[in-house]
């Protein structure tokens, strides 16, 4: 086999993040009195999306970034409830969402049967550890690397490092990272001189995404990854 080992992200490369959210946001909203409005949903996500952008960029914590955004939602949308207790109820509800897109289950299964998998994911601990306690995907997760965990997020290369070590892979040719991130897992990939597919979900791939190969579906990734 060309590679020994992948690195997959896990929200919007194997979890449906989006629906996962989306149903989270609205048990949260209406628990504390808030609209699920689209305009209250849309709020919410360009200031989610702007403070995981500032985490990239090493500008906050992710214990900060919990809080931040409903602190934030609250004052941009004009309505009183208590940030921290939304962000716990957030956190809580979030790490009971187990949609996957359709065909990961497969992919996973495919690849274990010829290496291990590793996730490498910013996502907040409480929410991934809560996931994978019973989820369908867990039998062929060999393990998981959290930034919260290990002090450093995506694009650093720390949790790709991090990952091939428990892997016992040390060739960096021999690691292959899969996400749907430009920002986050290709720049790691390119971080850390490992190779990358950029997952699309069936969309074109923006000119300079950096990624040594791009992927519209699992199958075409399966192609790379299991490449001889």
């Amino acid at each position: 086999m060309r590679y020994q080992v992948l690195l997959s992200d896990a929200d919007g490369t194997l979890f449906d993040f989006k629906a996962g959210e989306k149903n989270a946001i609205a048990d949260t909203f209406t628990h504390f009195g808030i609209p699920v409005t689209e305009e209250n949903v849309s709020l919410y996500h360009r200031v989610n999306d702007a403070q995981w952008k500032k985490l990239e960029r090493g500008e906050t914590t992710q214990q900060k970034l919990r809080l931040d955004r409903f602190v934030e939602f609250l004052i941009l949308s004009g309505y009183e409830a208590d940030a921290q207790q939304m962000c716990d109820f957030f956190v809580a509800k979030l790490g009971q969402q187990r949609i996957l897109l359709p065909g990961a289950e497969d992919f996973c299964r495919r690849v274990s049967e010829k290496m291990p998998i590793y996730l490498i994911t910013n996502g907040i601990s409480a929410v991934q550890r809560s996931r994978f306690t019973d989820c369908v995907l867990t039998p062929y997760i060999q393990g998981l690397v959290i930034s919260e965990e290990i002090g450093h997020a995506k694009p650093h290369p720390a949790m790709i490092f991090k990952a091939m070590e428990m892997a016992g892979v040390s060739d960096p040719s021999k690691a292959v990272v899969f996400g749907d991130s430009i920002t986050a897992d290709i720049a790691a990939a390119n971080n850390a001189g490992v190779d990358s597919v950029l997952y699309t979900n069936g969309a074109d791939a923006p000119q300079r995404h950096g990624a040594a190969y791009v992927a519209k579906g699992f199958e075409e990734a399966l192609e790379v990854i299991l490449s001889e």
